[in-house]
């Protein structure tokens, strides 16, 4: 063989050629070069023994015979209350598990009400505290926020504004009037047609 021209075929060279439209410079690769030769000849003759066996395709009614025995849950379903009291007395351990808690919670909404006939006057003092604390929390808070306002370097100016009946018309009407200007302004971009651009016929 002569000295084989080019890089080694790859798999994609191989499946081209095996279509019959690998491109003629590689395909002269094939010509001194007896490992790709080889190669490409053990794959068309996979390629042939495949295309030669029978095929196989499933029975007419195969997939309706999958379905039927493939039960899929409707996640969204309501269980109705037959089938949680079959669940719950499937088992000896379920049916003593369920009464268990049965017990539990019933036994505990009875301590409950018995405890809170019986301690009234606790409650009430546990309420009373527990109202005072927040009313307490809440007064803190309070004044925690009017020192922090009281701190601010604009307090001054705002306490004088206020304090001058003149000034906090005037400023009030100077803000008025800003935001009436502000509102006109925009009102008049809205307006405003938009330009059209002219484009050069192709």
């Amino acid at each position: 063989m002569t000295q084989a021209p080019g890089p080694h075929l790859s798999p994609d060279d191989i499946d081209l050629w095996l279509d019959g439209t690998l491109a003629v410079e590689r395909a002269r690769h094939l010509d001194g070069c007896r490992a790709c030769l080889e190669r490409v000849t053990a794959e068309r003759e996979i390629v042939e023994q495949v295309a030669s066996l029978p095929l196989v395709s499933p029975a007419a009614d195969f997939a309706d015979r999958v379905m039927q025995s493939v039960s899929i849950p409707d996640p969204f379903a309501i269980r109705s209350l037959a089938a949680a009291r079959r669940r719950v007395f499937a088992t000896p351990r379920a049916l003593a598990v369920a009464a268990s808690l049965l017990v539990l919670v019933v036994g505990s909404m009875a301590g409950s009400i018995v405890w809170t006939m019986n301690h009234q006057d606790t409650l009430t003092a546990f309420g009373s505290w527990l109202l005072a604390q927040g009313g307490q929390a809440a007064w803190l808070a309070l004044r925690g926020v009017a020192s922090n306002v009281i701190e601010q370097p604009w307090y001054e100016g705002a306490k004088v504004l206020v304090g001058n009946p003149t000034r906090l018309a005037v400023a009030s009407a100077a803000t008025s009037l800003a935001y009436l200007g502000g509102l006109l302004v925009l009102r008049r971009l809205l307006a405003l047609p938009t330009q059209q651009v002219a484009h050069a016929g192709v």
